[in-house]
């Protein structure tokens, strides 16, 4: 059984799992192209293709991770994530290199839906809430600090090392999984497994859980809309080399962070939270569509707005949500975890399906989309009360 410590450092590991999978190669694209002899519009199906897998696969593997234990399930999703990964090493077909990206998604989505999970069944109170603050920071981090990992492998040993390297963890997190209790702390929940997947039903006909999900979730959309074109914005429309384009990915990060930190310092009820995401994403979209053409200074400050307003979703959101429903432990998660990656795979979808000298105004697109989700979600809960737990706390 592992101790507090090593546990929590499993769990925050685990939880990478998606920007690990996702953006690791990003810097590394344009050379893949030319490797497999495809054009951009195919090869960022390797990104959106694993997003859509991973984001039904952590739907399901919640509920029955709550059927058949937190260790099995990790201890076979990390076998196929390394397998995939190894295999994505090699291969030399832009299609057979998709399918294993998707194959891939499966391992992933188990390593994530885990993570959420071991939250809800070994933390309680400000423990909890201070590992999902934790969580939050990474979902941001993630995203933008792979690719400058990813750089760092593509310069010194070529883009097949971003497959080796989130396969070397994946071996650790299997060892450490493998001394995870085979049982869940509490009972055991009985029926099939068609059983436990109906409770993701049970689950999202809550429509006020389902609408504040949304809210908390839609920014994703921008945010990876982003990183899935920003390696062709940077390096081809502003010339920038591997290197600075990975750099400009760490600034918005940072500046990111430390904005919405200073907004949650604030101590804002959660209603202006609320209130002050929508805003932020309001701010990225004017900038996006007026200024964020004209340099990459523009285009960079443009998108900090919308990191920040995710940042600030994950660090009070999910607390509510991971609260209002009690005894659904992987349901909630994969819930969570589905609304999130479900938004991720729309937004690359519809940056990636702008000409490559107008992405930054598929990005737009995908802000302004986001935004208008974002505020009808806002009327239909205040118009019902706010009927989610802890939402209208310090009114």
């Amino acid at each position: 059984m592992l101790s507090k410590g090593p546990l929590t450092l499993l769990i925050l590991i685990m939880s990478m799992f998606g920007p690990l999978s996702t953006d690791m190669y990003l810097s590394g694209l344009p050379q893949m192209v030319e490797d497999f002899g495809t054009n951009e519009s195919t090869m960022n199906m390797s990104l959106y293709m694993f997003m859509l897998v991973l984001s039904f696969c952590i739907l399901f593997l919640g509920p029955i991770s709550d059927k058949y234990g937190r260790r099995n399930i990790l201890a076979v999703t990390m076998s196929v994530y390394i397998v995939s990964n190894l295999a994505c090493m090699f291969v030399t077909n832009v299609w057979v290199f998709i399918i294993l990206r998707m194959i891939q998604a499966f391992g992933g989505a188990g390593a994530m839906v885990t993570s959420f999970a071991l939250i809800k069944d070994c933390f309680k109170g400000p423990d909890r809430g201070r590992i999902l603050s934790i969580v939050a920071v990474l979902g941001i981090l993630g995203p933008i600090l792979s690719p400058v990992i990813g750089t760092l492998l593509i310069n010194t040993m070529g883009w097949h090392s971003t497959f080796l390297a989130p396969a070397l963890v994946a071996m650790i997190c299997l060892a450490a999984g493998l001394m995870l209790p085979g049982n869940l702390p509490v009972e055991r929940l009985n029926g099939n497994i068609g059983d436990t997947v109906k409770r993701v039903a049970v689950v999202l006909k809550d429509r006020g859980f389902t609408r504040f999900l949304i809210m908390m979730t839609i920014f994703v959309a921008s945010q990876l809309a982003y990183i899935s074109v920003s390696s062709y914005i940077y390096q081809e429309k502003f010339g920038f080399s591997t290197t600075e384009y990975s750099m400009a990915l760490a600034a918005v990060c940072i500046i990111s962070l430390g904005v919405s930190q200073v907004i949650l310092r604030l101590h804002l009820c959660n209603l202006k939270n609320v209130a002050a995401v929508l805003l932020l994403g309001v701010i990225s979209t004017v900038m996006m569509f007026l200024l964020a053409e004209h340099s990459w200074i523009l285009f960079m400050v443009s998108m900090i707005p919308c990191c920040a307003s995710t940042i600030i979703c994950r660090s009070f959101g999910f607390e509510i949500l991971m609260n209002h429903h009690h005894g659904d432990n992987g349901s909630v998660s994969s819930v969570l975890n589905f609304g999130a990656f479900i938004f991720a795979f729309c937004g690359m979808v519809i940056a990636s399906s702008f000409p490559s000298d107008l992405f930054i105004y598929g990005i737009a697109a995908v802000l302004a989309l986001s935004c208008l989700v974002y505020l009808a979600m806002w009327i239909g809960l205040k118009r019902s009360g706010y009927p989610v737990r802890n939402l209208t706390e310090g009114m």
